[in-house]
């Protein structure tokens, strides 16, 4: 019965789905090293503005244990069978994103961009050139369409992961944490009455890019599925795949487990940084329609490096 159905599977071109992808010092080549962390914390800090465009001192509250909640999902699964562990700093009035060297003040943060640059950003301001608008005027400085990004820092050769950040869409996507039911237009104006695009969900899915997981586009019951209609909240729930990748390139009691053997460290006094910036999309709401069940997916990608003394 078993080799009759992997039969007909074979003869209809089906194949098992991937259980997890790990993400690659060169995005998508399978030949070169992933990216993961060698640090038995990952420290993480969330923005005191919290969401800028959140008036309510409660519902600030309630996105702020939304994000710990999704941390507390894969911690649970660390503790399970992994060698990592989360750790929640303080607040922090800090509102940019990436990783200095020699920086005193690198943090793996997360916060929301409530303005889009191409709004309230000069075409003439040299942050355009040198990729630095999000950071110099605290925007949102990506595809519209996308709904978060994770921006992670890593050891070129080595594949050591030292910074990864999340970036929140707050200038195209409201954020909710209500459970149910989904909005009806997906997107409500500001009401958390209804599931617009979920916090968790979100987070959920972003952290598992911050611990080194791609995409896996073939598996839409995988949290790193790369999309996310509005009001869904299925990815608050870690999938058997994704735990798999924790047991195996995090395993309990041991080191941390990279794809190839790693030059750990730099070499001579040159460290090469490499750059990730991941991002999942839905059509959003002025593609929305009653009987519309399928979502178009925009999958950004953003790498740059360069070698820093």
């Amino acid at each position: 019965m078993i080799v009759t159905s992997l039969l007909i599977s074979l003869a209809l071109g089906q194949v098992e789905p991937t259980p997890y992808v790990r993400s690659r010092v060169e995005a998508g080549n399978t030949s070169s090293q992933c990216l993961f962390w060698t640090v038995p914390t990952i420290a993480w800090q969330n923005s005191s503005v919290g969401n800028p465009n959140t008036a309510l001192e409660a519902q600030k509250q309630s996105e702020f244990e939304a994000i710990r909640r999704s941390f507390q999902s894969w911690q649970q699964l660390f503790e399970s069978c992994g060698n990592l562990r989360f750790s929640e700093g303080p607040l922090v009035d800090d509102r940019k994103v990436g990783y200095e060297l020699r920086g005193d003040n690198n943090r793996n943060l997360v916060l929301f961009r409530s303005k889009r640059c191409e709004e309230v950003v000069a075409s003439s301001d040299a942050c355009w050139v040198e990729d630095t608008c999000g950071n110099d005027h605290d925007c949102w400085d990506s595809d519209a369409r996308t709904i978060a990004l994770t921006l992670t820092t890593y050891d070129e050769k080595s594949g050591i992961i030292y910074d990864s950040d999340i970036q929140l869409n707050a200038s195209g996507f409201v954020f909710t944490t209500v459970n149910t039911p989904p909005c009806i237009p997906p997107a409500n104006g500001r009401d958390n009455s209804c599931v617009s695009t979920d916090l968790q969900n979100t987070m959920t899915h972003e952290i598992g890019h911050l611990i080194g997981l791609d995409h896996v586009p073939q598996d839409p019951g995988s949290v790193m599925f790369p999309r996310a209609p509005p009001g869904e909240t299925s990815k608050r729930n870690i999938d058997e795949g994704s735990h798999q990748f924790v047991c195996e390139a995090y395993p309990k009691g041991q080191a941390s487990q990279s794809c190839v053997t790693p030059s750990l460290g730099s070499s001579g006094n040159t460290t090469v940084l490499g750059k990730q910036a991941v991002g999942c999309s839905s059509s959003g709401a002025e593609a929305w329609l009653p009987a519309m069940v399928g979502w178009a997916l925009l999958a950004w990608r953003r790498r740059r490096g360069g070698a820093r003394s």
